[in-house]
């Protein structure tokens, strides 16, 4: 199973998505509660998302009529502070579900539209040292973390979740590395801040459905 965690309107304390799925079963909205995460994970989803809620209102820009933009009311630092705690939650997420669930995270956005417009860094276990993945407009190449705008303490960050993910001996490895992997992904966004959109697909450079790994 695949949960992604983006932030929507209406959903309380279930801002989770199934993903990589052709189940009916797993698809849309997965409820916190049939999940069965912890009362203080939910109450703190729920929280969350209505940040998300308070400060991005139906406002769109005129060169786009389809797209929203966050309300004219909510500071930068509000609004960056919110994408690096998706991170945090997903990682709770990650560690309540364990092993046989992979938790996504793209600074509690969609992501669906990364690989078209846009700028994004994605956090993949498959690469050497520090490199990130960094996709701009549709045009995908490889950085540094440094390069792509991390700190230092975050470049050895990444290092440091490799070496244990590489320990675990799976290409996803663990919960618990999956859930490293989030947090070390919401350092990184804090460093990139609004410059760029941080992605973590459970140690994978790109989406994938859970079958193509039975």
């Amino acid at each position: 199973m695949i949960i992604l965690v983006m932030a929507e309107y209406m959903v309380d304390d279930s801002p989770l998505w199934y993903r990589g799925s052709r189940s009916r079963e797993h698809f849309g909205v997965a409820e916190a509660t049939d999940l069965g995460l912890s009362a203080s994970l939910r109450h703190d989803l729920q929280a969350w998302n209505d940040v998300f809620e308070q400060v991005r209102q139906e406002v769109f820009d005129d060169r786009d009529k389809s797209r929203a933009v966050p309300s004219t009311s909510a500071s930068p630092e509000v609004l960056e502070a919110h994408r690096v705690e998706s991170f945090t939650l997903a990682s709770r997420v990650q560690l309540e579900l364990g092993d046989d669930v992979h938790v996504w995270c793209g600074a509690g956005s969609g992501i669906d539209m990364v690989t078209e417009s846009g700028t994004a860094v994605v956090l993949p276990n498959g690469r050497p040292g520090t490199d990130v993945e960094f996709l701009r407009d549709g045009k995908r190449d490889v950085r540094s973390a440094r390069a792509a705008g991390a700190r230092e303490g975050t470049a050895k960050a990444i290092v440091h979740w490799r070496a244990l993910t590489e320990r675990a001996g799976t290409p996803f490895g663990d919960a618990e590395t999956r859930a490293l992997g989030l947090r070390t992904a919401g350092r990184l966004q804090g460093d990139v801040g609004p410059r760029a959109q941080v992605i973590f697909y459970a140690s994978a450079s790109a989406p994938y459905r859970v079958d193509e790994f039975d």
